[in-house]
């Protein structure tokens, strides 16, 4: 009795089941296998396109390079006056001849901006080789002081007066305090010695009292914002008293910090970036690394006044380490490349050539 009730319905199932050879063509591992190069013999055989001649899909490897590639590659101008970049870097504390290389292409460049035929009145200078990285456990503030002791001294050659400026405790009450990576600085800038150019250097704080008549130079080390007070304030109401004359931040730090109390809110915040990007830059040197690691180091981006925007990339270990210029950007001193093109170049197969 079974058996005869659901014979018919198994006749029906067996005479709609597809055949095994239709079902394995249309399977949807078959399918995925055929858009990476496979089932070609099934794709001819109905007369379709074969894998030959199928778009290769955005997976696969690129044939030849596009026109778009050789765009910003350096010429040989650029090959001449490429950087001759200390190597070992990720090695702290670093030798005196690799902190004298930053030193020298630092102040080199500041001092032609802002002293040349057309000197610039608000610049800024980005150096963030191992030694001057806050976000990194080897940051030595002393590196960062002697830094502006060779740009202060070669300021002051020429019977120039430098007053050196560092911010001084913000906030109010038990909420007053400095940023970590400047704890300490004003006292250790009491106690350098200048050489010889000690009578045309003064010290100071950030604010619209400190400028005097007789200055001539003045130079921000590290301002930045804390939660809960910013330091932007303070070096408007400098400048307005600064008037025309020269003021360099070095490695200013000016991004807004989320704080209670409307401090650095959304409201204002475009105000605030267009002022902190008029003021322009004249050098930049940072390592290109694989955030948030700090090792190993891909490449490296600089630029110098009146130059181009010079990407490198790093080949080789330990003491046949080597950094190879791969791209200049003539864009100035609006902006360097974006993080888009930058990784393109660096994680790019190729020789060591530039």
């Amino acid at each position: 009795m079974t058996s005869t009730a659901f014979a018919p319905s198994l006749a029906l199932r067996a005479r709609a089941r597809p055949p095994r050879a239709s079902r394995a063509s249309s399977s949807p591992i078959r399918a995925f296998w055929s858009g990476f190069g496979g089932g070609e013999k099934d794709a001819d055989a109905k007369g379709k396109p074969s894998s030959s001649t199928r778009k290769a899909p955005s997976g696969r490897a690129p044939g030849k390079a596009k026109p778009e590639d050789d765009v910003n590659m350096p010429t040989e101008e650029d090959l001449a006056r490429k950087a001759d970049i200390p190597i070992m870097l990720n090695n702290t504390p670093h030798p005196r001849e690799v902190r004298r290389w930053f030193y020298d292409d630092c102040v080199t460049s500041v001092t032609r901006a802002v002293t040349g035929e057309e000197p610039m009145t608000r610049v800024k200078a980005k150096v963030e080789f191992p030694e001057l990285n806050v976000n990194g456990d080897v940051y030595r503030v002393g590196t960062l002081l002697e830094l502006v002791r060779e740009l202060a001294m070669t300021l002051a050659k020429d019977g120039k007066r430098v007053r050196v400026c560092v911010q001084g405790s913000m906030g109010e009450g038990v909420f007053q305090g400095l940023p970590l990576s400047l704890s300490g600085v004003a006292r250790i800038l009491d106690m350098m010695d200048w050489g010889d150019a000690d009578e045309f250097i003064s010290r100071g704080a950030i604010d619209g009292d400190v400028p005097q008549p007789e200055d001539d130079f003045f130079i921000l080390i590290a301002p930045q914002n804390i939660v809960g007070f910013a330091v932007l304030p303070r070096i408007i109401a400098m400048e307005e008293a600064a008037g025309d004359r020269p003021m360099i931040m070095i490695n200013p730090k000016l991004d807004d910090i989320q704080s209670a109390g409307n401090v650095m809110s959304i409201r204002g915040r475009g105000e605030r970036r267009e002022y902190v990007s008029t003021w322009r830059e004249v050098y930049h040197f940072r390592l290109l690394y694989r955030k948030p690691y700090f090792f190993p180091i891909y490449g490296a981006m600089r630029y110098t006044h009146d130059g181009k925007w010079e990407l490198y990339k790093k080949f080789g270990k330990m003491e046949s380490e080597e950094y190879v210029l791969k791209r200049a950007y003539d864009t100035g001193s609006e902006g360097m490349p974006g993080a888009g093109e930058v990784t393109k170049v660096i994680l790019a197969k190729g020789e060591r050539n530039g």
